[in-house]
Formats: structure tokens, C-alpha cells, sequence
């Protein structure tokens, strides 16, 4: 993992930390909010974190598994990426359209040539790799469809739901695909056993594949349910049996003793937490509004902030530090606080006046699972540079 994409995701931990305190407190009352501040959050995780790791590790992992030389850093790809995450969360905190089109259009760019470099490597590549390429796709298409939200393209794209469209093609789409990849590579590492035979990978592949198309077609057609349940059904399925086999293969080589095989199984309690509520929302008994404002957040902080914590530690120390043995982030206290967390959010929705209170206090809770990650990336970071030194 180049040092650059290292230091990068060391910064936004540090900054995803802060605007979880920051909600807190706004929550609680004790700071007053600024415009579009759960957008930032958001994006600080998943085109902060997440795409640090993603573009940094894929290129290098790829490489080891096909046994090729470690591929040149391209430095158009980093950069067209953090500038256009910059420009994008500038654009949201004053809602200025044109720095949201620079920044959407960076971003694009930047995952574009990323597609790319990963497209030429594709023979006699590993099976995660079908799960990058595609999971990149349904990206490129989540970021037309969230640039357009505020740039009023939804009409003209005929998108009925874009909210839900934007988040179902980075959500179920994008970083499901990209972390059922990881998966597929890292299990094995992890505990020296596949995660599933070659007929299991391939069943959760096309499964989360054309759910995720349902998933986002549904929205699209103005919340068309027979696309929308389809790709419900085949989803949850593929990602309950990617649950039972990383379970499965954990639990058989003694990995489950530690709280980083937990952060990894217990973030996908909050990904399907939406998706066993959406049946709910679909038939009228529950309204969706609370739900569709709020569930975002523990999505993202429960699910994409665990699984970060688990693997983005174990994977610096391994390609960066050179580890062969590496454990996996995250302890006790982290695993503790993140899922109390998202408990505390997901209550919130429904507890009426309680609400702000709950959800401050999970926010808090949510700060303090990030210290520990964020004393891990540092340790490592600090590390290798005074290796690179001596």
C-alpha cells in the first residue's frame, strides 16, 4: 500500500473521528450544525476511508496474487481523487454547485482510470477481481447520480428516487461488491483456509451483482417494487451466505478469540438491518422517511466503519510494513462502542422525543471506536516512515 494512499486514510480516520464528535454535539445541542453536515460525514468514510484503502491496496494485491512485479504509483489517480473529494465537501458545505460538479467530476475521472488499470490486468487474474471491476461500475454510476442531486439532473436522467438510487448503487453495489472481494483475497491470509469453493464465490458474485441492479432500478423507475424486490431477495441472500461462510472458515481456524474477526462479522448485523426493514417500508407498516434519513448513518458507521477497522490495520501491516502475520485492527473497546453506536442510532429513529439524546450519545459512542483505529494507522504510519528513513 503506497505510503501516499497510507497517510491519506490516516487523515480522514482523524477527520471521520471529528465529525462524529461534531454530531454528537450537535445533536445534544451543545454546537449548532452547518449546512449538509451528514453528507460530509458520509463521504468523508466512504470516498474518504474506504477509496483511500481501495485505490491504494487493489493495484499491489493483484499483483502479489498474479505473481507480477508491484505496479508504478499513479500519482493522476491519487490526486484527481483527493482533489476532488476536497472540492466535493466544499461544494456540500456551501451548497455551491460548480465546486460540487469540479469535484464530482474529479472523483469520476479519477475512478475511471482506476477502472482501467484494473480492467488491463484481468487475465489470468483472481476471482475477487470480477468483484472490483464491477463494484467500480456501480460507483461511476453512484456518482452521476449523487452529483446530479444537486445539479437537478435527476429529471432529465428520468430518475424517480435519486436519493435512494445514489445510495443503493454505493451501498449495495460498490462497497458491498469491493468488500465481498476483499473478503474472497483476505480470509484466506487471515486463517490459511478459501472463505468457499469456487461455485460459492460465484453464486454471491452474480447475487449481489444483479441485486444490486434490482436495487438501484427500483428508485430509478420511481420506486418500482418487482426490480426493487428481486434485487432485495438475491442480495440479502448472497450476503448472508458470504456471512455463514467468513463465519464458518473464522470460527474453524480459532480467529473468532479475537474482537477484529468480531468487528468483521458484526458489521454485516448493520448492512442487512436496512435491508430486513425495507419489506416493512414497502408494505406501509413502518414510515420510511425517519428510516431513509437516519439508517444512512449507521449503515455507514456500523457497517463500512467496522469492517475499516478490522481490515484497514491488518491490510497497512501487511503491505506496508511488510507483516506476514499481521492481526487485525480494532480491540474490545472499539467493537464495544461501534456497536452500541449503531443501536443507540437505530433506536433514535423511533424514539420520539428521545431521539436527539439517543442519537448524540451514539455518536459519541461512535468517536470513541475510532481512537483505537486511529492510534493503529498512526503506529504504523510512524513505523514504516522510520523505516523508510533509516
Amino acid at each position: 500500500m503506497p505510503i501516499a494512499y497510507l497517510i491519506t486514510t490516516l487523515m480522514y480516520v482523524l477527520v471521520a473521528l471529528l465529525a462524529a464528535a461534531d454530531a454528537a454535539l450537535v445533536s445534544l445541542g451543545l454546537t449548532s450544525p452547518f449546512v449538509a453536515l451528514r453528507w460530509v460525514r458520509v463521504h468523508f468514510i466512504t470516498l474518504g476511508i474506504i477509496s483511500q484503502v481501495v485505490f491504494g491496496l487493489l493495484p499491489v494485491l493483484i499483483a502479489a496474487l498474479t505473481k507480477k512485479a508491484r505496479p508504478a504509483m499513479r500519482w493522476d489517480i491519487w490526486l484527481t481523487l483527493n482533489a476532488g473529494l476536497v472540492a466535493l465537501v466544499a461544494g456540500f458545505a456551501g451548497v455551491n454547485q460548480p465546486m460540487i460538479l469540479t469535484g464530482g467530476t474529479l472523483i469520476f475521472t479519477s475512478a475511471t482510470l482506476f477502472t482501467i488499470q484494473l480492467w488491463q490486468v484481468r487475465g489470468n487474474a483472481p476471482a475477487s477481481l470480477k468483484f472490483y471491476i464491477t463494484g467500480l461500475v456501480y460507483l461511476l454510476v453512484g456518482i452521476i447520480i449523487g452529483t446530479g442531486l444537486w445539479l437537478n439532473w435527476s429529471e432529465a436522467l428520468r430518475i424517480g428516487v435519486p436519493l435512494e438510487a445514489h445510495i443503493h448503487a454505493n451501498s449495495w453495489g460498490f462497497m458491498s461488491l469491493v468488500f465481498a472481494g476483499l473478503l474472497v483475497d483476505f480470509i484466506p491470509m487471515i486463517t490459511g483456509r478459501p472463505l468457499g469453493s469456487n461455485r460459492d464465490i460465484s453464486l454471491i458474485f452474480w447475487g449481489m451483482t444483479l441485486g444490486a441492479f434490482g436495487l438501484v432500478l427500483g428508485p430509478w423507475l420511481g420506486g418500482s417494487l418487482p426490480p426493487t424486490v428481486v434485487g432485495l431477495v438475491l442480495h440479502v441472500a448472497a450476503t448472508i451466505w458470504l456471512v455463514v461462510l467468513m463465519v464458518r472458515t473464522l470460527h474453524s481456524s480459532g480467529k473468532l478469540a479475537g474482537a477484529g474477526a468480531w468487528h468483521l462479522v458484526s458489521s454485516y448485523l448493520w448492512i442487512l438491518a436496512p435491508i430486513l426493514v425495507a419489506p416493512l417500508i414497502i408494505l406501509g407498516f413502518v414510515a420510511g422517511g425517519p428510516i431513509e434519513a437516519t439508517a444512512p448513518q449507521a449503515l455507514i458507521y456500523g457497517w463500512v466503519l467496522q469492517f475499516g477497522i478490522a481490515l484497514v490495520p491488518y491490510i497497512a501491516r501487511r503491505f506496508f510494513l511488510k507483516d506476514e502475520n499481521p492481526q487485525l485492527g480494532g480491540c474490545w473497546g472499539s467493537l464495544a462502542a461501534a456497536t452500541a453506536g449503531s443501536i443507540l442510532v437505530w433506536i433514535s429513529i423511533f424514539a420520539g422525543t428521545m431521539s436527539g439524546l439517543l442519537y448524540g450519545i451514539g455518536f459519541v459512542l461512535y468517536a470513541l471506536a475510532l481512537v483505537h483505529p486511529l492510534k493503529e494507522l498512526a503506529e504504523i504510519a510512524r513505523t514504516g516512515l522510520h523505516r523508510i528513513e533509516a
